[in-house]
């Protein structure tokens, strides 16, 4: 069976055999890996660990600098330490043209606005200021695996950057307009993005994948009620899109975020990620139980606690208690919980992944 035969399966809730693998891992970890296998390039990593996936590069034009290859917009600020994003945010350089890793975000542009003029007035990034065709020869090489792409479309994260933590989550209670006035306009900014992205390679890609961390530990961020107010119609926006163009619709939130998975499935998310299994609410039993049928699963093998500190049987063992219960309804791809981070000794990655 292909890749793309299995997660068809997978996605049609049929997928109890030969389930789909994924492969994401934090740079350091992925480099210990390759030299341990002597693997050479990333698709000799991939056939390694028996994935079915490839991420397509430009995914984030925030958080990591490689859409930079892809970007002929007006010149942004670099030096050896720093970096300005095409959204204007500040951010320390570290991960470079990475997929997984992310940098830290400085300072951003708007987090001393006063009105909501002045959020429309911002220069914000558009379609011209991006070559998405470069792409193209990636889809090619890559055209047997699941292709994911799109871009990483963060309009509560990238939202929080250019407007300060603190100040956003303050000002979503206390000045509530101003902070709509952002998320939207963020909204229609990718819209408009990832229209481009999705024409160019139109009947290339299988997934869009997209993220905001909705969630700690212990719960959402912030309430249901605010959840819906603020993100519903807007990430029900950006999934129309995708599916317009055919595409599977997976997203990413970190955290206890049960709460809102039957909002984040009406408003057409396919593919649940990563799933935090040590969040509350989060375990796989549970997810199964309210779940199960209705959005597809994808990660749950423990980064926090299993993988960094378990014997590599431990880790076996683990793994496949995980499968056996969350791919009960069909619909379940493995993967780790969060990205591979270099915490995770490599004899326990290749236990997970089955590689003697």
């Amino acid at each position: 069976m292909t890749s793309k035969e299995k997660f068809k399966r997978v996605c049609d809730f049929k997928g109890t055999d030969d389930i789909p693998i994924d492969y994401q891992a934090h740079k350091d970890t992925d480099k210990r890996l390759r030299e341990h296998l002597g693997c050479q390039t990333e698709q000799e990593l991939l056939d390694r660990l028996g994935s079915d996936f490839f991420y397509l590069p430009c995914r984030d034009i925030s958080q990591k600098e490689g859409f930079l290859k892809y970007y002929k917009g007006s010149s942004l600020e670099l030096t050896e330490t720093e970096r300005t994003c095409a959204l204007g945010i500040r951010w320390h350089r570290g991960v470079y043209d990475t997929k997984f890793s992310v940098d830290e975000a400085i300072r951003g542009p708007l987090e001393n606005v006063q009105t909501e003029k002045e959020i429309l007035e911002h220069p914000w990034p558009k379609p011209t200021d991006f070559d998405f065709s470069l792409l193209q020869e990636e889809c090619e090489k890559n055209s047997k695996r699941v292709l994911i792409g799109g871009l990483w479309t963060g309009i509560m994260g990238d939202s929080y950057r250019l407007y300060g933590f603190q100040n956003f989550l303050t000002d979503i209670a206390l000045n509530p307009e101003i902070i709509k006035t952002l998320i939207n306009k963020l909204t229609d900014v990718y819209l408009e993005l990832n229209e481009a992205l999705f024409s160019e390679l139109k009947g290339k890609l299988d997934i869009w994948f997209f993220g905001n961390d909705f969630g700690s530990q212990q719960g959402l961020l912030f309430s249901r009620d605010m959840f819906r107010e603020f993100f519903y119609e807007n990430i029900r926006k950006l999934t129309n899109l995708a599916h317009s163009y055919n595409l599977k619709v997976m997203m990413h939130s970190c955290g206890a975020i049960s709460e809102i998975i039957p909002d984040l499935i009406m408003a057409g998310v396919d593919i649940l990620d990563p799933v935090q299994v040590t969040a509350k609410g989060m375990q796989p039993e549970e997810l199964e139980h309210l779940y199960g049928g209705k959005i597809v699963f994808h990660g749950g093998i423990d980064t926090q606690k299993v993988l960094p500190s378990a014997t590599p049987e431990e880790v076996k063992i683990h793994a496949e208690q995980v499968k056996s219960v969350m791919s009960r309804s069909g619909g379940y791809i493995y993967s780790p919980s969060q990205i591979l981070g270099p915490d995770i000794p490599v004899e326990n990655i290749l236990a997970m992944y089955g590689v003697g």
